[in-house]
């Protein structure tokens, strides 16, 4: 049984999602909240934790993208999906750089929006439509995955943490490395990947399958 939190602010859209959840077998809606701060409220007094949650974009108290982050703290293995009315390029990016497993709109087949949630599920990256213009875009940017062979295995293991959704100084302490080391190490990926920012890098290495295994 897969448990499910559903964040958003509009009570129709809420009412709408959470019959959608309960509709299916496999599904068990464990909470829902409608503001960034109920959710984290909802986070730290959870009896069950979640596996998916699905969350708006905009919330009256702040993002969808920053309450995922939040929430992946509270919950490692927590799979988050944003869900909006719209398809803003930069927010989908933002979303994936993040380390948050999916971006879809809320104008999506109902049955569209429970597939999105077992395949977040199952740790694969959801795309609905509209959001994958915004990564391919972005991979457009950047030279194709068989770039990644010029990486060895620590280049590929600092890119695969950043495409967690670590920070430099979480990637040296969790390889037990300076932070000014990650950071040369750093320069020196996006060299031999021939881009200029850790943006462009984590889209690749998201791509390319890097970070998918979550190690906590």
């Amino acid at each position: 049984m897969t448990k499910v939190l559903l964040v958003d602010d509009h009570p129709i859209v809420l009412s709408g999602l959470s019959a959608l959840v309960r509709s299916d077998d496999t599904l068990e809606l464990v909470a829902t909240a409608t503001s960034v701060s109920e959710a984290m409220t909802v986070a730290l007094g959870a009896g069950a934790e979640p596996d998916v949650a699905v969350l708006d974009l905009q919330l009256p108290d702040g993002d969808g993208i920053t309450l995922g982050v939040a929430l992946k703290q509270t919950w490692p293995a927590l799979r988050v999906l944003i869900l909006t009315m719209h398809a803003d390029d930069q927010a989908v990016i933002r979303s994936l750089v993040s380390g948050l497993d999916g971006y879809l709109l809320k104008d999506a087949h109902p049955e569209d929006i429970l597939a999105a949630i077992h395949t977040a599920a199952l740790g694969s990256l959801v795309l609905g439509r509209g959001a994958a213009g915004a990564v391919v875009a972005a991979a457009a940017k950047v030279p194709s995955a068989d770039a990644l062979a010029a990486l060895d295995a620590r280049d590929l293991e600092i890119l695969g943490l950043l495409v967690q959704g670590l920070s430099v100084s979480q990637v040296a302490a969790r390889l037990f490395l300076a932070p000014k080391t990650i950071r040369n190490r750093l320069s020196e990926i996006l060299s031999k990947l021939r881009v200029a920012t850790r943006e462009e890098a984590i889209v690749l290495g998201r791509a390319a399958g890097l970070g998918s295994a979550r190690i906590d």
